[in-house]
């Protein structure tokens, strides 16, 4: 199992680079993949038996030269790449803008915010500390606190990214505590305004579309097109990718909601997620009519809040 990796590429490297009685496989099999055949049937009619694939694969593997591109330096054109010395109080507060990004638990939370607020309190003007405060405070269920660090950082500065993701996020609570509508449409306001500094961002695209859901249980067109682009922004998202194909399902669209499902009905990590998937996709082929009524219960919602 530890080398479940490593020989996963070693396999993708053999089927891509093999010019022989293997060339074209790789491609057969995503494509018996993408018309829904089970894993190890497309496996089976692809590769053909396992055990020969196998050996033909250790042989691969003890070649003493494999086939590889060279691609000249000169073809390279990267761009351009800015360095700056951190301020002070970004320096300060570093170890802990590393902890909020990388995720912590309730009690984590409750012992960072002492810290971000030691911080906060020797660098009362500097918005990038402030903005790593406003996360410590939303992640420790301080909603207004977070939204007043937020808002103080953005006085200073107004391209603050992480403020405003804060803020929204923090908003975005607090409506859904009050389920009021007008709560609802400041935490869209936040997002909407990150959107304007940052289009390409997907984080106020999912939550513009998830707070018009909450408020009255449907979303606009303009929200819609909104979440569908996150999507392209982070395919990687399993949430969202499941939340997208609902709202597809939703609008009458099974034919495209099967192919945005597929990716996550045969990811290997997307666990329970994905065995949801499998049912949807088996459903919408039985019933392309299908509205979603009935739908599985899983975890609709993209992105994560740190």
């Amino acid at each position: 199992y530890d080398a479940f990796y490593g020989k996963s590429w070693l396999l993708y490297h053999y089927l891509s680079m093999d010019r022989t009685s293997r060339a074209g496989q790789m491609q057969t099999y995503l494509r018996l993949l993408a018309q829904g055949k089970a894993i190890r049937e497309a496996g089976l009619e692809a590769f053909g038996d396992f055990s020969k694939l196998e050996a033909d694969l250790d042989k691969y593997l003890g070649r003493s030269r494999i086939m590889a591109f060279k691609i000249p330096a000169a073809r390279l054109k990267p761009g351009s790449t800015q360095v700056r010395a951190l301020s002070a109080g970004e320096a300060a507060m570093m170890p802990i803008m590393i902890q909020s990004r990388r995720g912590v638990t309730e009690e984590q939370a409750a012992e960072l915010i002492t810290k971000a607020r030691t911080v906060a309190a020797k660098f009362p003007q500097d918005p990038d500390v402030l903005s790593a405060l406003a996360e410590a405070e939303h992640d420790s269920g301080h909603d207004v606190e977070a939204i007043a660090a937020a808002d103080a950082a953005l006085a200073i500065d107004k391209t603050q990214v992480n403020a405003y993701i804060q803020k929204g996020y923090a908003l975005f609570r607090l409506a859904e505590k009050s389920g009021e509508s007008a709560d609802y449409r400041k935490a869209r306001s936040a997002f909407v305004a990150l959107n304007r500094i940052e289009n390409d961002n997907p984080i106020p695209l999912i939550y513009f579309y998830r707070a018009q859901m909450a408020e009255t249980g449907k979303a606009s067109r303009n929200a819609i097109l909104g979440l569908e682009r996150a999507l392209e922004l982070a395919p990687f998202d399993l949430g969202l990718r499941m939340n997208v194909a609902q709202q597809q399902i939703r609008d009458g669209l099974g034919t495209t909601a099967i192919t945005t499902l597929k990716p996550l009905a045969f990811n290997p990590h997307g666990g329970g997620m994905a065995q949801v998937a499998k049912v949807m996709i088996a459903r919408l082929e039985t019933d392309p009519k299908w509205n979603g009524s009935g739908m599985p219960s899983t975890q609709e919602n993209g992105s994560d809040d740190n």
